[in-house]
Formats: structure tokens, C-alpha cells, sequence
């Protein structure tokens, strides 16, 4: 059985698929496999997965179904020590696997890692790079304050329940990792192991009516299951929710609904000098909203 279980789902993945797997197949780590989920794609997908050996176990669905079940599903096929995800459209650089299992193997207290990223664009050209700023003493209370882990860098110990919100459209992954994070200890790889392809019609962009609703739903089950967190990080839990506010003020400015945006900014307005900034932006007109969003 191999050592890492990596879970790729895809729906007609066919433009930057190859891409993807290669990077997988240039690891200088080879103890793995893939378990590609095929979302009962149209395309050259399954010709593309089938080009490559018996490394990649492929299942298609019967129908095309929600991305968090697809993901479910794949989870159960997933029987490695280690469990990693990369998305169709993104890419590894080659000692991502090596760097990751080696700080997990030698830290055995830590249930999960993730590191840094590349992001690039539809042309695959670099964009932007991002290194984590959290650091490994405290990991859950740095994330409520600015939550960095980008799923394609995750790879977690395959000892536990692990599975995805279906409900989630959004943040299924957030929703995951922030839970693990609350119990377990998390290790960092403060350098880049990821590209990350920043997509025009992501999902991300699509689903802002459910960036608020979302990330409140996690948070409060996380500070429901354990009701210490609160007391312990108090600035940290207040700053999470502030976040939950301006999500949903994106949401009502999207919609035209800028006075009632104002409003809700208005309560978080002395959380930090973040929020209090993004209120007064508030009070502007639209535009200069959104020249702030453009320079942030």
C-alpha cells in the first residue's frame, strides 16, 4: 500500500490535467498513489488519467455530483498512511511530498502540514507568492486572526475522521482544516511547494452569498463542540467573526445593499484598524470600495 493516498477529483479537467498528474509523477518522494475521482466528465478527462500506469486508481461517478460528496467519496478509496489533495488545475514542485513527509515523520505529535505558495494565472505565469505567517506553537488561534492554508498544500495523517461539509459550497476545505486545527497540532513549511491557479470563474468568486453564512457555520460548531476556546482566545475569536461581518457587507454591497453593508461593518469597527478603515471605506461611494479591494 502506498505510503501517501492523493486525492484528485475532476469534471471535464482535460486543459490543465496532464500538468497536474506530471507534477505528481516529478516528486522526488515515490511512495504514492492516485485516486482520481472522475465527476462523470464529457471530455478527454478519463483518456488522460488512463495514459498513465497503475499509480492512478480512477473511479467515475454514476452522475455529476456536489464536489464535497465527490470528495467523500474519493476519501474512502483512500487507504495511505498519509493523505494529500491537488485540484486538476494546479501543480506541485517537485519536493513538495519529501519536505512535507519528513517534517511529519520526524514530529509525530502533528496531525497535519501545509506550506507556502506560487500563484499563477490561466497562462501559467507566476502572479504573486505567499509564505506562511503562522508559526507552529499556536496554529488555531493564528488562523482566526488570518487564515492561510491553501488546501493544495495540505497533507494530513490518515489516522482520523476526515470528511467534507456537503452542505459547504463555499468553504468545505476551510471548514475541515479549521476543525482539525482546533484539536490537533499543525506543521508549517514556511517556503513554496504549491502552484495555485487563480481561475477568472472560480468558484470562489461565484459563491459570495455564502462566504459569510459559511464561515459563521464553522466557527460556531467549532466554538460550540469546544466551549474553552472562547475564553482562551478571546481577541482571536473576536477578530474571526469580524470577518464573518465583512463577508457578508461583500455580499450586500454585490447586491446594492450598501447602507445595510455600512451597518454591519459598523459593529466590528474597533475590532482593528482593518475593520475601522473598511467601515469608513463604507461611507465612501462605491468606488473608492472598490479601489480598496483592488490595492488590498
Amino acid at each position: 500500500m502506498a505510503k501517501v493516498s492523493i486525492l484528485m477529483n475532476g469534471y471535464n479537467a482535460q486543459k490543465y490535467l496532464k500538468d497536474a498528474i506530471d507534477s505528481i509523477y516529478a516528486q522526488t518522494f515515490k511512495d504514492w498513489e492516485i485516486i482520481f475521482i472522475d465527476n462523470y466528465s464529457t471530455d478527454d478527462t478519463k483518456l488522460i488519467v488512463e495514459s498513465y500506469d497503475d499509480k492512478i486508481k480512477y473511479f467515475k461517478t454514476d452522475k455529476n455530483i456536489p464536489l464535497g460528496k465527490a470528495r467523500n467519496f474519493g476519501l474512502t478509496k483512500c487507504k495511505g498512511e498519509y493523505l494529500a489533495f491537488l485540484d486538476t488545475d494546479d501543480l506541485w514542485l517537485s519536493d513538495k511530498l519529501e519536505k512535507q513527509i519528513d517534517l511529519m515523520s520526524k514530529n509525530r505529535e502533528l496531525q497535519m502540514s501545509y506550506s507556502g505558495v506560487i500563484y499563477i494565472d490561466e497562462q501559467s505565469n507566476k502572479i504573486g507568492k505567499f509564505i506562511p505567517k503562522s508559526e507552529m506553537e499556536d496554529i488555531f488561534s493564528q488562523q482566526l486572526k488570518r487564515y492561510e492554508i491553501n488546501m493544495q498544500s495540505v497533507i494530513i495523517r490518515n489516522d482520523i475522521d476526515i470528511h467534507f461539509n456537503t452542505k459547504m459550497q463555499f468553504s468545505p476545505d476551510f471548514d475541515l482544516f479549521m476543525k482539525i486545527a482546533s484539536v490537533y497540532k499543525v506543521g508549517i513549511i514556511k517556503e513554496a511547494l504549491v502552484k495555485y491557479r487563480k481561475l477568472k470563474n472560480s468558484l470562489t468568486n461565484k459563491k459570495i452569498d455564502r462566504w459569510w453564512i459559511e464561515t459563521k457555520e464553522t466557527l460556531d460548531a467549532i466554538f460550540e463542540n469546544n466551549k474553552l476556546l472562547k475564553s482562551k482566545y478571546p481577541k482571536e475569536y473576536e477578530i474571526a467573526y469580524a470577518k464573518v461581518s465583512y463577508y457578508k457587507a461583500c455580499y450586500l454591497i454585490s447586491i446594492g445593499n450598501k447602507k445595510e453593508a455600512s451597518q454591519e461593518l459598523y459593529k466590528m469597527k474597533f475590532v482593528n484598524k482593518t475593520y475601522f478603515i473598511l467601515y469608513i471605506t463604507s461611507l465612501f461611494p462605491l468606488f473608492v470600495w472598490n479601489i480598496v479591494h483592488k490595492l488590498k
